[in-house]
């Protein structure tokens, strides 16, 4: 995950999961599923091991096998558990301030919009629109520059070119993208498009 860094108890999860569905897995394996160093695999191992949440297997002096246990498995479905609670908690907190920007645009008296930027931003307001029952707004289309997006879709809304903007009757444009929200308004200042009709998520 690009924004969180894995916590104690995240890996720990991760390292359970990997361990029940694979008890033949290479520390550098577990190395990779935690984002950790493999000189540092023995001591998350010892860790669960005293724990009495896995236990090892040598089948040679240089193979071992991993196996979770009883108590293990408990852990590893109460960490689960915890950890999908918040993400939904989270969730559900920038759906919320979604759902607030959504009305702001809706009282400026704008009705059909084009989304800019085909990522996690725009797919989240449209998931929101799509909950959210007479919001009385429109997404027309998703704009995007990557060319390997173009022409696809997104939550079954087409995504198309800054140069067919004009083929589609919209309202105003919402910016949606936070890496690339200077590139965009120069694109659409270069176009000639009236600024006065874009709007942009990150600037409230």
């Amino acid at each position: 995950m690009k924004f969180f860094n894995p916590t104690s108890e995240l890996k720990e999860l991760r390292l359970l999961q990997h361990i029940e569905s694979k008890f033949d897995c290479t520390q550098k394996e577990l190395s990779e599923v935690v984002g950790a160093a493999v000189s540092m695999i023995n001591q998350y191992i010892n860790a669960l091991e005293q724990k009495g949440l896995i236990i090892r297997k040598y089948r040679s002096s240089k193979t071992v096998h991993y196996f979770v246990t009883p108590e293990g498995l408990k852990r590893k479905n109460y960490l689960l558990i915890t950890y999908t609670k918040e993400l939904l908690d989270l969730y559900k907190l920038a759906k919320s301030n979604v759902k607030s920007y959504i009305f702001e645009v809706k009282d400026k008296h704008y009705r059909k919009i084009l989304l800019y930027g085909a990522g996690e931003v725009a797919e989240t307001i449209l998931s929101v629109l799509r909950d959210t029952e007479e919001n009385g707004l429109q997404v027309v289309a998703v704009i995007d520059d990557d060319q390997a997006k173009i022409g696809g879709s997104m939550m079954g809304y087409p995504i198309i070119s800054s140069q067919d903007i004009h083929d589609y009757i919209h309202d105003v444009i919402v910016v949606t993208s936070y890496a690339y929200e200077d590139t965009i308004l120069d694109n659409l200042e270069r176009t000639g498009y009236d600024m006065s009709r874009v709007e942009r998520f990150f600037v409230r």
